[in-house]
């Protein structure tokens, strides 16, 4: 597994589920009819990264006008000055864009993801006002926006265009006592099989992500808008009228294979370091200690880049780099074959923060990903090898 895919992950779990057409011009319509409606689309996960989490759109429907479209908040152009920079980022404006409904269907059944469409219990009034808000907001001027995978994606956008459109008649009907879920919690659900891409997000998002969601905040993710719109109700009756499948065939995502998984090449890593350090605690190791904490001394200076020098919220307050530290990149010059009194006590250091961190795993206010304990526990044997050999 190529390391940098890991991290890479962040920003592709965001991405669009197709590129925007650029420019595509609305041709101009009468009102809607007695016969349109409004549904809205919710596409099942997929294998590729930026699938992961599913996908939500709008649907008009106007038989009278020939108008069968899905308008679409997740799309962004490769088009635009440092693509790749803005991307990585977090500066990349995502955008509104729209197109043929069978167009849309036909790359889910290619993918073999299943579409459910649920269709809005709407009066004629509530029906123009929520197109007439998706044709403003579709202009050039008010078709882009700051994507933010949490609080600003395309899930959350329909949830406001539709309060917007419905205002305090629509109310949300909360069930008994509702599971206290953080956004970690939320995303994890999703992430149960995609065992590297679990362990990446967990590496590269911060502690702002471990704080409890609410039943709106949770719509940020596509399977969470549809129930979240099902318990709505719209002076007094359901907001859902009608539900369809309009893609059934669901592929089976694929699976790591055992040995492949980061907790057993973690886990094997550990008691391999364990065991050759105990066997062969006389030599020096001075090789495979660079590697070892480059390793994560790298992460970390991904880690903390990604807190300081991106626009992405979620990669804040990341205590990762208290045991994936930028300053090992600095502590492995001093390895050597020699005794060093530096190496000696910047190795207790690292030895007593790692242990710290592995004593008081319940109390770290975030919630670290259970294969960070083989990881941290390969630091804690060769840290203090380091500073036993420079007593």
């Amino acid at each position: 597994m190529n390391p940098f895919r890991l991290f890479i992950t962040l920003f592709f779990l965001t991405a669009a589920h197709f590129m925007a057409i650029a420019g595509r011009e609305m041709p101009p319509l009468e009102p809607l009819s007695d016969k349109a409606s409004i549904t809205i689309l919710t596409c099942d996960p997929g294998a590729q990264l930026y699938s992961t989490f599913g996908h939500s759109a709008i649907g008009v429907f106007d038989p009278a006008q020939g108008v069968n479209w899905v308008f679409n908040y997740g799309t962004f152009t490769f088009n635009v000055p440092n693509f790749y920079f803005k991307f990585a980022s977090g500066k990349l404006l995502y955008n509104l864009s729209f197109g043929p409904k069978h167009r849309f269907l036909q790359e889910y059944q290619r993918a073999g993801r299943m579409v459910t469409e649920d269709v809005l219990n709407l009066s004629p009034y509530q029906k123009q006002r929520l197109f007439d808000l998706l044709v403003e907001n579709y202009k050039p001027e008010n078709r882009n926006y700051q994507y933010d995978f949490f609080f600003d994606n395309c899930a959350t956008r329909i949830l406001d265009i539709i309060s917007l459109t419905l205002g305090d008649s629509l109310t949300y009907q909360p069930i008994g006592n509702e599971p206290v879920q953080t956004f970690r919690n939320l995303i994890d659900e999703y992430l149960e099989e995609s065992y590297w891409s679990d362990f990446g997000i967990d590496i590269a998002l911060g502690s702002v992500i471990d704080h409890p969601a609410s039943p709106e905040q949770k719509a940020f993710l596509p399977d969470y808008l549809k129930e979240y719109l099902y318990r709505c109700t719209l002076n007094g009756k359901p907001l859902i009228k009608e539900s369809h499948t309009l893609v059934s065939e669901s592929r089976p995502l694929p699976v790591t294979p055992f040995l492949l998984r980061p907790a057993v090449l973690f886990w094997l890593i550990f008691f391999l370091l364990t065991y050759l350090t105990i066997r062969y605690r006389q030599k020096s190791w001075v090789i495979g200690d660079r590697i070892l904490f480059s390793t994560w001394g790298l992460v970390g200076v991904i880690v903390l880049l990604l807190w300081v020098a991106t626009d992405h919220d979620a990669t804040a307050g990341n205590l990762n780099v208290f045991w994936a530290n930028p300053l090992y990149l600095v502590y492995v010059f001093f390895i050597t074959d020699k005794k060093s009194r530096l190496v000696k006590w910047v190795s207790l250091s690292i030895l007593s923060i790692n242990l710290l961190l592995l004593i008081g795993w319940g109390l770290i206010p975030q919630e670290y990903h259970l294969v960070f304990v083989p990881i941290i526990g390969s630091l804690v044997i060769r840290s203090a090898a380091q500073y036993l050999r420079n007593k």
